[in-house]
């Protein structure tokens, strides 16, 4: 049987400590992290890895909560990256790591890929660092985790062709210095609207195709339809006829004010991180 793991009463020093930490704050003080793996008797244990640091990954808002049931904090480890990891999360490219303004090290990363939770009081005992100097860069790290971790699973079909194709097209032209590359720094990101909904055979799908904020854009909503169209002619964008229909228009270029909350909220974005991701300086 399983030992249940008494959370003692916080006290007042402790909450005040407690209260000054932030999501994306860390802490040096952990350098082991926590993995479950089945050992060699096929029985669940737990290794420890060493790391450079925890970041806290909890929203703020449920950090400074004190109420019963909300006594652990999610939190991932810092690491030693290899350059070309860092390179793809500074330009945006992967969902797998983020950086911290206040980096710990050249080339420390945030590891999403592994996740822990540790008691919310532990955080009373270890050495804050800042993780962020702003709401806007904060933001942009939460932004990070909401991409990484609410990714929605589009139908194999729709993702092993077009949107495979849009996502390719992209990466490999977002940092050109091209008409195309133009096309890809002026976008937001790219929406997708099924109708009826993504479960229905034979429903009519969409790409709308949000444009940046106006002092951003380095291509028109011309140039970018007309790019998008000629992505949807090549042979590198297979459509599903057996389970989709193409809408007319295939992709629509909006701006944030034209389209409506309802478009907003009944499409799903296609993870093009580095079309629009925030970057934070580290």
């Amino acid at each position: 049987m399983s030992e249940v793991i008494e959370v003692p009463d916080l006290t007042e020093d402790e909450i005040n400590t407690l209260r000054t930490w932030r999501q994306g704050d860390y802490t040096l003080d952990a350098r082991e992290f926590p993995v479950m793996y089945v050992n060699e008797e096929g029985v669940f244990d737990v290794g420890w890895e060493d790391v450079e640091g925890w970041v806290v990954l909890t929203q703020t808002c449920d950090i400074v909560n004190f109420v019963k049931g909300r006594d652990h904090v999610a939190v991932a480890p810092i690491v030693v990256a290899h350059p070309s990891l860092v390179a793809a999360v500074e330009n945006g490219t992967t969902p797998a790591a983020a950086k911290l303004e206040n980096n710990s090290g050249d080339n420390h990363v945030v590891d999403l890929t592994k996740l822990a939770t540790v008691q919310k009081r532990s955080l009373a005992f270890m050495t804050r660092v800042v993780g962020f100097n702003s709401d806007e860069t904060r933001s942009a790290f939460a932004q990070t985790l909401e991409r990484r971790y609410g990714r929605f699973a589009f139908p194999d079909a729709l993702s092993d062709g077009p949107v495979l194709a849009i996502r390719n097209q992209s990466k490999g032209k977002h940092g050109k210095d091209s008409a195309s590359g133009r096309v890809y720094r002026s976008l937001r990101c790219i929406r997708v609207v099924a109708s009826p909904n993504f479960d229905t055979r034979g429903a009519s799908v969409q790409f709308l195709a949000v444009m940046d904020e106006e002092e951003k854009l380095e291509a028109s909503a011309v140039e970018i339809k007309r790019e998008l169209d000629g992505l949807a002619g090549s042979a590198k964008f297979t459509w599903p006829d057996e389970d989709f229909v193409r809408a007319v228009p295939l992709f629509r270029v909006v701006t944030p004010d034209s389209i409506s909350a309802r478009e907003w909220f009944s499409s799903q974005q296609i993870d093009l991180d580095f079309i629009s991701a925030p970057k934070n300086k580290g």
